[in-house]
């Protein structure tokens, strides 16, 4: 079974990777993990938590098998640690200009297959 990740940093805390990734799980029946990862230092992220746990609880309803978790730290090594801890086969993260040199950093450093989602523009 296919195991995806999608990583979300709470300075950027976009929603189009968790629903790319939501409807690739529902396609292929696959387990969908969302990694939350706050920096410590930051202080406000309960309103993105909070919506996040939000879709969480509609992508269950739908029928997608899907976890939530949260870590405390550095992006770039919740990411690396949660892939090798959990079997993930493939990490979808959202492209965005200050996020870009962490994902070639985590892309080199995963055994996985890493998928960027591009925002659409509004």
């Amino acid at each position: 079974m296919e195991r995806i990740l999608v990583a979300i940093d709470q300075q950027h805390p976009q929603q189009e990777a968790l629903t790319h990734g939501c409807s690739l799980a529902k396609r292929i029946q696959a387990r969908l993990y969302v990694l939350f990862v706050q920096n410590r230092a930051l202080q406000n992220a309960h309103p993105a938590r909070q919506r996040l746990k939000l879709l969480v609880g509609y992508a269950k309803a739908d029928g997608i098998n899907i976890e939530y978790f949260v870590a405390e730290g550095g992006y770039e090594e919740s990411i690396v640690s949660f892939v090798q801890n959990h079997g993930i086969t493939l990490l979808i993260h959202e492209q965005d200009h200050a996020g870009i040199s962490a994902m070639q950093s985590v892309r080199h450093r995963v055994s996985c297959r890493v998928e960027i989602v591009t925002p659409q523009k509004r």
